[in-house]
């Protein structure tokens, strides 16, 4: 496991295992630009992957954080969400913020509710963070939470769910399932309507986000007004069975953060004694069915971009709607990389604004099937 590199936009160290760092105002030696699949990584993109290099050189053989204890995963996880909050730029102010704690059977469920500047009866969305199920939180994720409420014009409330490993699959999911479930039945306090809550995430909180609609819908259950998903994790299969089917996850497995070696490390962690293939884990395989409206958004330097491509293309063979967008420049996780690149901050701004511009296609659509003849 030495080595062992991430997703995670952070300066962490595992067990003395160096997981890719970037320290802000340090940059590396600039190198020739990275050109791929008729694609070139963006230059702000790449100087933080250069960093990476730099900071897990230096990492080697110090002492780390153990993710087996209990200690070791709050000090990993405030890291990243520390690491995560200095990689994206400022946020517009909110009209309000409110941290709440949902009441379940597990403890509760902490979520934090942002509401914009914005007039009139807005759509409420609801966000799980990414991180591999594993990392990250409402503290890492606030400011893009906050983009996202102020250019979708929508509240946002953001998901402080269970994670690996002390809460295995299907904890994650439970939480997400159970966190929807609660802002539906209280959405007119929170300012919206409970037939106008949509569902989003961004990696692992894509993925939560698709089983959440998928676990209302075989329950009987509307489904959430549409799906916001941002780099999405729908095939989670191992990583031979990825690159024998996904160019991307050959092209862009080692490099670009998402590894081998941490998914290698990750899925037996998130995932123990599970078929990777069946839908919750891997919800490519259930794609054909009636979703509401989606928004897909892709980064070209993302090993899991195929897959995602693959999905949008499932959606739209069953009747539904989707608006597919990738950004050919970035790579995973670009939510968090704002700070660090305009591109990045470019398609956080559009994609938040799109994402806004389909909920409320979804409620003029939903208002005029109401008008119809029963």
């Amino acid at each position: 496991m030495r080595g062992l590199k991430s997703i995670l936009l952070g300066a962490v160290v595992v067990s003395g295992l160096a997981l890719p760092t970037i320290s802000q105002g340090q940059s590396a030696k600039p190198a020739a630009p990275i050109r791929l699949d008729g694609q070139t990584l963006d230059p702000g993109i790449q100087a933080m992957l250069e960093n990476d290099k730099v900071k897990e050189e230096a990492a080697k053989g110090k002492p780390g954080n153990d993710p087996t204890t209990a200690a070791g995963m709050k000090a990993i996880r405030a890291e990243v969400n520390g690491d995560w909050a200095a990689g994206t730029a400022a946020a517009p102010e909110m009209a309000s913020v409110k941290d709440v704690v949902i009441k379940s059977g597990n403890g509760g469920i902490p979520v934090r509710i942002y509401r914009p500047k914005a007039s009139g009866p807005l759509p409420t969305i609801v966000y799980y963070h990414g991180g591999a199920w594993f990392v990250g939180g409402v503290e890492g994720s606030d400011l893009s939470s906050r983009q996202l409420a102020n250019d979708a014009k929508a509240n946002v409330v953001s998901v402080e769910y269970r994670m690996a490993p002390e809460n295995p699959y299907p904890a994650s999911w439970d939480d997400a399932e159970a966190a929807f479930e609660w802002v539906v039945g209280e959405a007119k306090s929170l300012g919206g309507a409970p037939d106008r809550v949509c569902v989003a995430g961004d990696s692992a909180g894509g993925n939560m986000a698709i089983v959440t609609t998928t676990r209302r819908l075989a329950k009987g259950k509307p489904a959430p007004l549409c799906q916001i998903l941002y780099y999405p994790a729908v095939d989670n299969r191992p990583v031979d069975a990825m690159r024998a089917t996904y160019n991307s996850s050959r092209l862009f497995g080692e490099g670009f953060r998402l590894n081998r070696s941490f998914t290698d490390y990750i899925l037996p962690i998130v995932f123990p004694d599970q078929d990777l293939s069946q839908p919750e884990v891997s919800p490519l395989f259930d794609a054909t069915r009636k979703m509401p409206p989606t928004l897909i958004a892709t980064a070209g330097f993302d090993p899991l971009r195929d897959s995602e491509r693959a999905y949008a293309a499932k959606l739209a063979e069953g009747g539904n709607y989707v608006v597919y967008r990738e950004f050919p420049t970035l790579i995973h996780g670009f939510l968090q990389h704002t700070k660090l690149s305009e591109a990045a901050a470019r398609a956080s701004r559009e994609t938040a604004q799109a994402a806004g511009v389909l909920a409320r296609e979804a409620i003029a659509a939903q208002d005029a099937a109401a008008k119809l003849p029963k």
